[in-house]
């Protein structure tokens, strides 16, 4: 439709390689919105005919309601599709629709309209997944586990202690993302191909329609995609560190291990091994954490050293952006469903803080601080010591025929520092984050409003 004045026809083949159509169901509802309001500012401002207005408006309001006829068509995209509808549909009164806009602006509002959405839903589910882990923690004050470093056992921790670090990591998220949210949330509808448009459209009362604000500069609401490339690389972020919780899940969930038994539902069995219990949502989840690299990579990839204003690579790096935001909803979901579900087995991770000499550190410490020992030195006689000992309990008696000291994992998880497995410390944090999880609910309610 747009070539035939300047190219002529197309081949297929060729039409079949640049078009977007297909991936353009993504977005088919946002870019229907954003011409919708294209069009109601051009009619109110009588930029149109009235009446020609009125019957356009009609006519989306139908196609709004079902897109589907619009994927029937041969078109570079969805955008030439909706045109060529309702040229069927309205004849010549359709040819009001491209006055003062161009595919440009109206790709950027399209995509930033499916991004503030896909981002507050993911605020929404962690949130949703944040309240459930402190809740857990609440049970677990006092359930004790070894804490690891390069998966060895190191410190005496607890759950609740475990599951605040995975918390605390995704009130940080949280907060990012709900930034992320407002740098998109603003307008490029008017900017036009590259340097707006002689039409003079109110930007302002047009952005207001579908967003919070507006992008200034021209070029950069058609030809930019750092508010894609900001949400994107935080997506992908999270994604990492939940493969990591994924990666602990499935250890936990070793019978090696056995700390946690895994929701029935969140498990896979063998088609040929019949006792197998795999872990086929966090298998998946931890897949998903390496994908979302390689679409980040992809998409940064296809930006990188593009000459600003609009340029069709951007089109082919829109499905690695569908693909980050929506599996990484996905995978948050999942979360909550899981952690709403496991089994903790105390009594397992309460022996492996008992048959390992876990307690060394806080041995060592507590001798340096009470005989004003240098720790290297203590440090260094510790260490003979359990390398002398067949078993941990020959260790601590060891040190208690030596200095006299005696520790229980009970004791060595109250510790004087901020942050630390303490339970009462925990506790305090678990209240302290609860207040920022209903100050983040109130910030999501005041989303709630908006387009």
């Amino acid at each position: 439709m747009y070539r035939e004045s300047l190219l002529g026809k197309i081949d297929r083949k060729i039409l079949n390689y640049i078009s977007s159509l297909s991936e353009d169901r993504e977005i088919a509802h946002e870019v229907l919105e954003v011409l919708k309001a294209h069009v109601e500012t051009l009619h109110a401002q009588k930029l149109i005919p009235q009446e020609a207005g009125k019957r356009i408006l009609k006519e989306l309001e139908v196609l709004m309601n079902n897109p589907e006829e619009l994927f029937k068509m041969d078109a570079e995209d969805i955008h030439e599709a909706i045109e060529i509808y309702l040229n069927n549909r309205l004849g010549k009164i359709a040819g009001y629709i491209p006055l003062g806009r161009s595919r440009n602006d109206h790709i950027s509002a399209a995509l930033r309209l499916k991004t503030k959405r896909m981002l507050k839903r993911q605020i929404e589910e962690l949130i949703k997944l944040r309240d459930i882990l402190l809740k857990r923690g609440e049970d677990h004050l006092f359930t004790m586990m070894p804490a690891c470093t390069h998966l060895q056992p190191a410190q005496i921790s607890t759950f609740a202690h475990y599951l605040c670090y995975i918390e605390e990591e995704l009130a940080e998220y949280t907060k990012i993302i709900f930034e992320i949210y407002r740098v998109v949330d603003k307008s490029p509808l008017g900017g036009g191909a590259v340097a707006g448009t002689m039409v003079p459209i109110d930007r302002v009362a047009l952005g207001k329609k579908l967003f919070d604000g507006v992008v200034w500069n021209s070029i950069r609401a058609s030809g930019s995609r750092e508010f894609l490339s900001l949400a994107l690389s935080v997506d992908t972020s999270l994604s990492v560190f939940l493969s990591r919780i994924v990666e602990d899940m499935i250890v936990f969930s070793l019978p090696q291990f056995s700390y946690i038994i895994l929701p029935a539902d969140h498990a896979a069995t063998s088609s040929m091994m019949p006792q197998k219990r795999n872990a086929a949502t966090m298998e998946i989840a931890r897949a998903w954490g390496a994908e979302s690299i390689g679409h980040l990579v992809a998409f940064l990839g296809t930006l990188r050293a593009l000459p600003s204003g609009y340029n069709l690579d951007m089109q082919e790096s829109n499905h690695h952006a569908y693909a980050i935001l929506k599996n990484t909803l996905k995978a948050i979901q999942i979360f909550s469903d899981f952690f709403s579900k496991i089994e903790v087995n105390s009594e397992r991770m309460k022996e492996d803080t008992e048959i390992y000499p876990i307690l060394a550190t806080d041995m060592a410490e507590r001798i340096a601080l009470k005989r004003s020992m240098p720790y290297r030195a203590v440090h260094a006689e510790i260490a003979k010591f359990i390398g002398e000992s067949r078993n941990s309990d020959e260790f601590y008696s060891t040190v208690k025929r030596k200095y006299g000291l005696e520790m229980n994992p009970q004791e060595s998880i109250l510790r004087p520092v901020m942050g630390s497995p303490d339970p009462k410390d925990v506790k305090k944090y678990i209240e302290q984050a609860k207040k920022l999880l209903e100050e983040h609910k109130s910030e999501l309610f005041s989303l709630e409003g908006e387009k």
